[in-house]
C-alpha cells in the first residue's frame, strides 16, 4: 500500500495526500476519539467505576469478564498507569503525527515509527503480563472470557503495529534507494 504523496517532506504543501496517509488519519481519529471518551472515562472513575451506572461503565462491567482490573476491582495500577500515558501523552504525538502527515513534515516517519512501536508494544506487554500470570484477574476461565480480553484490544494492537511497519518499510525503501544510486 503507497503511503507517501507525491509531495517532498518539509514542504509544507498541500497536495492530495494518498490513500495510505487517508487510512493513517483515520486511525489515529479513532485512537484519539476512544482515548478521550472510553479511556478517559476509566480513568476519571476507576476506583469507583464497578458502582457507576453509565453506558461507558456497562462496557467495562462486560470487559470485566476478562480484566476485572478495568472494572476497578483487583490491582488497577497496571491498566491506571499504561491508560494514562496513552491518554495524555500519545495523544499529543498522535496530533503532532496528524499534523506531520497532512503537512508532509519530514520528522512524521520517525514520530509513526515511534508511536506505532511503543503503543503495540504496550498492548504486548499488557497480553503477556496477563498470560505469564495465569490470568489473575480473569475472573472464570472461559472462551468467551478470553475472547473479550483479547478482541476489544485487537484493534490498538494490529493498528499500531501497521503504523510501525509502514514507516518501517519507507526507512528501508529510501534506504534501498540510496544504496543503489551509490553503487
Amino acid at each position: 500500500m503507497r503511503t507517501m504523496t507525491t509531495a517532498q517532506p518539509g514542504a509544507g504543501s498541500r497536495s492530495a495526500l494518498a490513500r495510505g496517509d487517508r487510512l493513517v488519519l483515520g486511525f489515529l481519529g479513532f485512537s484519539i476519539a476512544a482515548a478521550f471518551t472510553v479511556e478517559l472515562y476509566f480513568l476519571l472513575n476507576f476506583q469507583d467505576i464497578h458502582v457507576q451506572t453509565g453506558s461507558f461503565a456497562r462496557l467495562f462491567e462486560i470487559y470485566g469478564a476478562g480484566d476485572r482490573t478495568y472494572y476497578g476491582e483487583g490491582d488497577v495500577h497496571l491498566p491506571y498507569a499504561l491508560e494514562t500515558i496513552n491518554v495524555f501523552a500519545m495523544q499529543i504525538l498522535n496530533c503532532l503525527l496528524g499534523y506531520a502527515i497532512v503537512r508532509h513534515r519530514s520528522w512524521r516517519h520517525p514520530l509513526q515509527l515511534l508511536i506505532g512501536t511503543y503503543l503495540a508494544g504496550s498492548v504486548v506487554l499488557y497480553f503477556w503480563h496477563a498470560h505469564v500470570a495465569g490470568y489473575p484477574d480473569m475472573p472464570d476461565h472461559r472462551l468467551w472470557n478470553y475472547f473479550i480480553f483479547y478482541a476489544p484490544n485487537l484493534p490498538w494492537l494490529v493498528g499500531n503495529a501497521w503504523l510501525a511497519a509502514v514507516s518501517y518499510r519507507y526507512f528501508v525503501r529510501r534506504e534501498s534507494a540510496t544504496t543503489d544510486r551509490s553503487v
